[in-house]
């Protein structure tokens, strides 16, 4: 144990950096939902006025139609006339707002005529034209009362959306994908992502009412499933690896995305129904670059993602649909532009800290949800083994800080760090990450197999009383796993047959009428168990499965024989002192099973005419053995 605490923990003065690391971790998104509180109002209104300034975009599809012909320069020069008459309107009605827009959001006033548009564009469906002088963040009540059907009001001052006027939107979109009938569906998404936080509504403008809990479910829906399509149309960016803040109408679209994103994370906030979270997730999967686009929002979503992944009341569908769009957005490409590569340490970093606090409280009800989170994550720290090899190595590094130090105090408190669920599940996770991630032995994680070994042996023998040999069968199960998934050899015999001469066994045991113990479900034996008939004959059966398991890992090796000597010893010495019963013939068949397996290994082996230093035909050996006995 001395050499894995030298080699494992070399310096104590990294704790700090790691303490760092994770406080910065955790506090990123909690700096980000400040920040949004701050400016959510201002930048609703300021997404929505960006609706007004883009209505003319839709423009430059038909002048493609009308002539393929004609230089991209001077439609691009054409786009930007238009866009300096739209502001000059707005200079005029606005002044205030004008001055707002100068201050905060110059892009939108500024122009470069010498930039390129791409104009391959294309958009189907002539009735565009009618739509492109419509305000979207304004429209007059008195301009709506000419049309032939007439908006209902109520007596907040906002149009009851109703579901013909819904319905119209949505057969628009989806038969041509217009980019207007697209802007009046987010700005009634709006409505619809903030019904539910109505007391944060101060300072937020809202153009539609919804009443109607049909119209509420079919708007939410539409504008979820359509949104991608549209995006992906007027980006370009349906295939390949490329941002969509690459794309030339990115600088004129990205308002309408962003007011998206925005209300998206209102309505997962605010949503309760699992049916309806399970579509949210799913689509907003879907715009996995748009989010790796908006720093701030892909933090808030990747927060609401993880909680909904580890939240014990979320239906397995949910949770797992919330793991798929982590993945996503973990592998999303970024803008040129931002520092990081990817979302993928962000990820790493905040899915393991989560599966931390989760599973602090472990019973029969939690242990399966922990477990499907444990066997989700793991699958994270395989999309890229170098950046997983730095989060594991600090991990792994803080499990054996944890115990060194508790073995040093030597006091309750200390032990209590290590004697955990948190700290035996950690040992599990990065168990089940190395076991499936390091089978290849060209894997980059394959060198942390032996720290985390030497932390798991050392949590087994900081105490070894019997109240904490349910805690030791859990380790003993998890390096079992790792050592027959890596074909790495454990040395675990030696903590599974020590307990052959332990009282627990030795003594008679006092009768007893209790339930059978739940193992799975505890680190320490209850004081009333101890000693009695129903323990022992648990840790016999807890024996037996380890036993069997540590060894069904090399009945095809070469080695076979010589390995399982010291076990067949141990039963059969054990078995002479106890007394008949169906534990211990179940022990006795155990030693039988053991014996004839080492025999037919030697059987082969006396076949053979290869010497042990001729790797190539011992490896060879073993694939065949492997392959009959397996």
């Amino acid at each position: 144990m001395e050499k894995v605490e030298d080699d494992v923990v070399e310096d104590d003065s990294d704790d700090d950096e790691e303490n760092k690391v994770e406080d910065l971790v955790m506090s990123e998104a909690s700096d980000d939902n400040k920040e949004a509180s701050d400016s959510d109002g201002v930048e609703s209104d300021l997404d929505e006025a960006k609706l007004q300034l883009d209505e003319s975009d839709d423009d430059d599809d038909e002048d493609e139609e009308e002539g393929e012909g004609e230089d991209s320069t001077k439609k691009l020069n054409k786009d930007i006339k238009r866009h300096k008459k739209e502001l000059e309107q707005l200079k005029k009605q606005d002044p205030e707002f004008y001055k707002y827009l100068q201050k905060e959001e110059n892009a939108l006033l500024d122009f470069d005529e010498s930039e390129n548009e791409d104009e391959d564009d294309e958009e189907a469906g002539s009735g565009d034209d009618d739509l492109n002088s419509e305000n979207m963040d304004g429209m007059d009540m008195d301009e709506q009362s000419d049309s032939e059907e007439e908006m209902e009001e109520d007596e907040s001052g906002l149009e009851i959306l109703t579901k013909s006027m819904l319905t119209e939107w949505i057969q628009e979109v989806e038969s041509s994908h217009s980019v207007n009938a697209m802007k009046k569906l987010l700005v009634a998404f709006k409505s619809a992502a903030r019904m539910s936080d109505e007391e944060k509504m101060e300072g937020v403008s809202l153009v539609y009412r919804i009443i109607s809990p049909s119209v509420f479910n079919q708007l939410v829906v539409a504008t979820m499933r359509n949104a991608p399509i549209v995006f992906n149309r007027v980006f370009k960016c349906g295939q390949g690896n490329k941002s969509p803040a690459s794309a030339v109408r990115w600088q004129y679209y990205q308002s309408m995305v962003k007011l998206y994103l925005s209300n998206l994370i209102h309505l997962m906030t605010g949503l309760t129904d699992s049916d309806m979270l399970y579509v949210a997730v799913k689509e907003a999967e879907k715009c996995s670059a748009y989010w790796a686009c908006f720093d701030k929002y892909a933090k808030e979503y990747l927060k609401i993602l993880l909680n909904l992944w580890s939240n014990y009341s979320s239906s397995d569908n949910v949770r797992i649909q919330s793991f798929l769009a982590i993945r996503s957005l973990a592998t999303a490409p970024v803008p040129k532009a931002t520092k990081q590569t990817t979302y993928l340490d962000l990820a790493l970093k905040n899915i393991y800290l989560t599966f931390v606090r989760n599973c602090k409280n472990t019973n029969a009800h939690t242990l399966p949800a922990i477990n499907l989170m444990r066997n989700l994550a793991v699958e994270l720290y395989g999309i890229d083994q170098e950046l997983s090899y730095k989060q594991a190595f600090v991990y792994i590094r803080q499990l054996a800080i944890t115990l060194r130090n508790a073995m040093q105090t030597k006091t309750k408190e200390s032990y209590t760090t290590v004697y955990n669920w948190q700290f035996i599940h950690c040992i599990d996770f990065w168990a089940n990450v190395l076991a499936t991630n390091c089978q290849d032995e060209s894997s980059e994680l394959r060198p942390l197999i032996y720290p985390l070994a030497q932390v798991a042996l050392g949590t087994i023998k900081l105490v070894p009383d019997a109240q904490y040999y349910p805690l030791r069968f859990h380790v003993l199960r998890s390096m079992t796993t790792l050592g027959v998934s890596t074909k790495v050899f454990i040395p675990l015999a030696p903590y599974m047959f020590e307990l052959f001469e332990s009282p627990v066994l030795t003594k008679s045991p006092k009768p007893s009428t209790l339930k059978p113990l739940e193992w799975d479900t505890h680190l320490r034996t209850p004081q009333n168990y101890l000693r009695g008939r129903v323990f022992q004959d648990g840790v016999l059966e807890q024996l037996h499965e380890c036993i069997y398991n540590y060894y069904k890992g090399y009945f095809y090796h070469i080695a076979y024989p010589e390995m399982v000597i010291p076990g067949i010893v141990a039963i059969k010495r054990f078995l002479k002192k106890s007394k008949p019963s169906k534990q211990v013939k179940k022990l006795h068949d155990l030693a039988s099973k053991l014996d004839i397996k080492s025999k037919y290994i030697l059987t082969q082996r006396s076949k053979i005419d290869f010497s042990p230093t001729q790797e190539d035909d011992v490896n060879k050996f073993i694939e065949e053995m492997r392959q009959k006995l397996l």
